[in-house]
């Protein structure tokens, strides 16, 4: 199943146009879901458990919630520069080189591609002069 893009932004660093499918925290209709799995599991382990199943529901949330952000932080990472915002709040220089690493592993990023024609207009325009 495909999520609908939720968010559209530009990357700080190299300022492509990017669309995040998730959220930073969990909307009404995950908890909906949270509610679902837990009623359902209760149910599946009412014999053994009675109505201590419902508890289940503090189980299901933290593993919910753990799930739903480190897909956001996956999302967030720009597929293009490889910037990583949370990292660059963190720790400026572990970014740069995060930055630097993908765009060595890459080179054929369109990030890439666009400074190389920036630079191959320029020494045409030196070359006029």
């Amino acid at each position: 199943m495909k999520q609908s893009l939720r968010k559209e932004c530009f990357c700080a660093h190299c300022r492509s146009p990017r669309k995040l499918r998730y959220h930073r925290r969990l909307q009404g209709s995950h908890f909906l879901q949270i509610f679902v799995m837990t009623f359902v599991l209760s149910a599946a382990l009412y014999p053994w458990l009675d109505f201590k199943g419902v508890v289940s529901f503090f189980l299901i949330w933290p593993a919910f919630d753990l799930t739903y952000k480190t897909m956001y932080r996956k999302d967030l990472k720009c597929p293009y520069c490889g910037f990583d915002p949370t990292w660059y709040k963190k720790d400026v220089t572990v970014a740069r080189r995060q930055v630097e690493d993908f765009l060595k592993q890459n080179p054929d990023s369109p990030v890439l591609q666009r400074a190389r024609k920036l630079e191959d207009f320029q020494n045409s325009q030196t070359n006029l002069n």
